[in-house]
């Protein structure tokens, strides 16, 4: 089980998140839903580790990691794609090098490419990569489809649903709900600061025959 309990942040007197609990089980795939400014970047630096400026609990029970891949470009652009791989495997003992190796040379990126001189959708997809291949419990993922073209959004969704096992958790935050809707378990919507009740995609079709994307629109548009 993962999750958190009471999780709460503030940028000065602005309150990103208010009481965010929750807890999930793993093989799941789980969207993180809300609008712009939310907090969903907020909480998953908060799950993954990099924000420890918070209060509130976060519970890694039965996890012994947790792999984030961030919206921002988080590493240096003199690297290459290679030294990139192999600095993020001393820290992700569990990393399926090979796999990432064989992953990019698939799609035409070339090792010993500086990261600076890869396009924005190729450095999206190395980070992609990095973390769906980690051999972290926990993955999350923000906005992992963002300036992606539609075959490399096709593969990423195809790559998700292969890796996803007992043992492993992916936790997705994006606006392409129609795209991802497809895949995911559950979802959460983010809004006033605090999560919703966990939503199960199949009982929501079957109860309302409205779709994942009609369904977020209508509660996350609803008046409090």
């Amino acid at each position: 089980m993962f999750g958190g309990k009471n999780i709460q942040k503030r940028y000065g007197a602005r309150e990103v998140l208010r009481d965010v609990t929750f807890a999930i089980e793993t093989n799941k795939i789980v969207g993180v839903f809300g609008l712009n400014g939310a907090g969903k970047t907020t909480l998953l630096r908060i799950l993954s580790g990099l924000d420890g400026y918070y209060k509130g609990t976060v519970y890694k029970t039965d996890f012994e990691d947790v792999a984030y891949m961030a919206v921002e470009n988080m590493y240096p652009p003199e690297m290459t794609v290679k030294g990139l791989i192999e600095f993020c495997a001393t820290f992700m003992p569990k990393q399926d090098t090979a796999k990432i190796m064989e992953q990019i040379q698939e799609q035409g990126i070339k090792p010993k490419s500086f990261l600076r001189n890869l396009s924005s959708g190729m450095r999206q997809y190395v980070k992609f990569l990095l973390t769906v291949y980690s051999g972290a419990s926990v993955c999350l993922f923000d906005e992992p489809l963002t300036n992606l073209d539609v075959n490399m959004r096709e593969r990423i969704i195809q790559t998700l649903i292969s890796e996803i096992n007992e043992e492993r958790l992916f936790i997705v935050t994006t606006h392409e709900i129609k795209e991802i809707e497809r895949i995911i378990d559950g979802f959460y919507v983010l809004k006033n600061g605090t999560f919703s009740p966990y939503y199960e995609c199949e009982q929501i079709v079957d109860e309302t025959g409205a779709s994942v994307e009609e369904f977020y629109k209508e509660k996350v548009n609803a008046k409090e």
